[in-house]
């Protein structure tokens, strides 16, 4: 019974660990310009959000006409995987220089600045 403790112990240990965000340079808020998928032409502001405990939040728009989305995220390998409430998944890559952040989602690059 002892061992069977020790591993289910560490079993969820290692299920916690492997959902951790592992690139802390995400953490904060992007601002960036929303494209259009078709003609790649800019349609909006948007304001990414990531926390360090896993939260992932897309505030589109401005004023009355914001919707913010809510979702949590992984991030590994230069790899977003996002989820949303329905359980749908995204996956984009990334990159991060200096102070701007750039994903390339479904073939359409979109660059963010890091919010002071």
């Amino acid at each position: 019974m002892k061992y069977f403790l020790i591993f289910l112990s560490c079993l969820a240990a290692l299920q916690c660990n492997s959902q951790k965000n592992e690139d802390p340079r995400l953490w904060g808020q992007w601002e960036g310009t929303l494209k259009d998928a078709q003609t790649e032409k800019p349609i909006g502001k948007i304001v990414l959000e990531f926390t360090k405990d896993g939260k992932f939040v897309q505030y589109v728009g401005q004023g009355n006409s914001q919707n913010i989305i809510p979702s949590t995220y992984t991030a590994q390998n230069n790899t977003i995987i996002s989820t949303d409430k329905a359980s749908e998944k995204d996956e984009s890559h990334y990159t991060i220089k200096n102070d701007t952040l750039i994903i390339t989602y479904e073939g359409i690059e979109n660059k963010y600045v890091k919010r002071k």
